[in-house]
């Protein structure tokens, strides 16, 4: 069991590391073969996002509007997908070659309208500084105020994602090296040749349905999602400033295990989809949690709170379990 006190992140996870011994080597393995069949399966949901997208320019009245709505999630569920492999991409677990990991994440960026490395200066600082105030997505590192807190986390959840779109190249470029800085602007660059591209060469009804009409679908998932993870949290203990969810396994699916948020910023370069065994081995080894086991129960605790301005991280769970129990940490 991992001492009572509060702990940074390098503290946990070295007591953490030492506890899992031979158990963690496997799960910082990437499995190519995995990572193909993830990028083919949301690739594939995709171009189904497209082809309903293409059959709604040829359809009239109610199946017209059916086939644009089967669009829309289709794409939104595929393109959530890319954001949690960009994810990947920026902790360098995407693919082992480090040109094809960034490429490739160029790619996958270049769907949400994001550079994979603007994304990774800003993303790199929110693990390397998380509980402190120099995390830039730790709102309480803004203010003491609660009015302005909550509203902040209003906005998070409202139109965070849109802020970030805005903010990431701005500060990535004043945070980041010159390299970052070459690099930021080589993907935008890419990126307005593909926007180019596409808004010359793709019809509009998929261009509209299959693409940006998914977009804000797509945003409010991210909101919810980041919020989940660090919204009312304890943000001067590793242990209970990222919230884990268990939600339905069909969910946990389409999160790319994203959910098991405590264990990868534990482990950033564990792979998501051997986050679920890491979850079973170290689980039992943490005397206090944040958790739960619902993003719609979280956010329905979060809107009470709010009332209040109560700031009261949510989902604290304190548990004695001799260290001795561990659980299966096979690879996914």
């Amino acid at each position: 069991m991992l001492p009572s006190e509060p702990l940074t992140t390098r503290q946990a996870r070295a007591a953490l590391t030492e506890i899992l011994g031979d158990a963690l080597p496997p799960l910082r393995e990437l499995r190519l073969g995995r990572r193909l069949e993830e990028i083919a399966v949301f690739g594939g949901l995709w171009g189904v996002g497209l082809a309903l997208a293409w059959g709604s320019g040829q359809a009239e009245g109610a199946a017209q509007w059916a086939l644009r709505g089967g669009a829309v999630l289709a794409s939104a569920l595929a393109l959530n997908a890319f954001v949690l492999l960009l994810h990947e991409g920026m902790h360098g677990v995407l693919f082992r070659s480090p040109v094809l990991n960034r490429w490739v994440s160029v790619a996958l960026g270049a769907t949400v309208g994001m550079s994979f490395s603007a994304y990774r200066v800003l993303h790199t600082m929110h693990h390397d500084h998380l509980g402190s105030d120099d995390d830039p997505d730790d709102y309480a590192a803004y203010t003491d105020r609660p009015v302005v807190f909550w509203l902040m986390q209003g906005l998070r959840l409202s139109v965070g994602a849109f802020i970030y779109l805005v903010a990431i190249p701005i500060v990535a470029s004043r945070r980041g090296t010159a390299t970052d800085r070459v690099r930021i602007a080589q993907e935008y660059v890419v990126l307005a040749l593909l926007w180019t591209a596409a808004a010359l060469l793709v019809p509009s009804s998929i261009l509209i349905w299959g693409w940006l009409a998914a977009l804000p679908v797509v945003a409010l998932m991210v909101q919810i999602r980041g919020l989940t993870q660090h919204g009312l949290t304890e943000r001067h203990d590793a242990l209970l400033s990222s919230r884990t969810v268990r939600p339905h396994p069909v969910v946990a699916f389409f999160l790319l295990n994203e959910n098991y948020h405590l264990e990868h910023h534990l482990y950033p370069e564990v792979p998501s989809y051997h986050l679920p065994a890491l979850h079973r081995a170290a689980w039992d080894h943490l005397p206090r949690t944040c958790e739960d086991t619902s993003y719609l129960g979280f956010l329905g605790r979060f809107v009470q709170q709010s009332w209040a301005l109560d700031e009261t991280p949510v989902g604290v769970v304190h548990r004695d379990v001799p260290a001795s129990r561990l659980g299966a940490a096979e690879p996914a």
